[in-house]
């Protein structure tokens, strides 16, 4: 889509690789982010919006100096809600971490036009390999913070992707067939640090919870620190 130099923008995140990415790639060609919009869902298990530890997606707001908006996705009108609110914020472009999934894409550009707003989607089609190594490439610091696929075990709850757990998420996403970067909900990230961030976020405290073949794990305190 062709972007109009001044356009105000919010990215839509839950504080994940794939948003943050975006993120930064809407940043470097030029888009005006004024914000992030995150949709807090009553349903801990939405299709459409995740709900791991997306409260603290106010401070990676705060991180980066940018105003961060959260609102309540109720569960029986997940849509509804966040389009009552992009109608409250009043901006031309929404930005999302979509790379595959024509499901979500196609809701988020429904609601896009219902309030005359743009919808950029920076990582569209991209290839797993190239998104993951995107995020070596420019230091950020992902976690992984829920795993539900077979192959993925309790080890995996609060690891970081170093170039070693990327090759190794590779070997076992070929091996048990699932997927790569995580969609469907096979494992889910929050970014602690990327290089628009002016400090990095640092768990103090966590729990891991896991049932049967899946698990998740909850950042219970969270602080900011400068960067070396």
């Amino acid at each position: 889509m062709a972007l109009i130099q001044g356009d105000r923008a919010l990215v839509i995140s839950s504080g994940g690789k794939d948003s943050i990415l975006a993120l930064h790639k809407a940043w470097m060609q030029g888009v005006k982010i004024v914000g992030i919009v995150t949709m807090l869902p009553e349903n801990p298990y939405s299709m459409l919006y995740h709900a791991h530890n997306v409260k603290h997606v106010k401070s990676i707001a705060e991180s980066i100096g940018i105003n961060w908006y959260g609102f309540k996705a109720e569960e029986k009108d997940e849509k509804g809600s966040l389009e009552r609110a992009l109608k409250e914020l009043k901006v031309d472009l929404l930005i999302s971490g979509c790379i595959a999934s024509k499901y979500q894409k196609d809701i988020l550009n429904n609601v896009a036009e219902s309030v005359n707003m743009k919808h950029f989607t920076p990582l569209w089609n991209m290839k797993a390999y190239d998104v993951l190594k995107e995020i070596i490439f420019m230091k950020m610091d992902v976690m992984i913070v829920s795993v539900a696929a077979y192959g993925l075990d309790k080890k995996w709850l609060g690891k970081h992707l170093t170039q070693k757990n990327v090759n190794e998420l590779l070997r076992l996403s070929e091996k048990y067939h699932f997927n790569p970067i995580g969609e469907g909900g096979d494992y889910d990230s929050f970014v602690l640090d990327a290089p628009l961030y002016k400090k990095r976020l640092v768990p103090l405290k966590v729990a891991k919870k896991w049932e049967k073949d899946s698990g998740a794990l909850e950042i219970q305190e969270l602080i900011m620190m400068d960067k070396k």
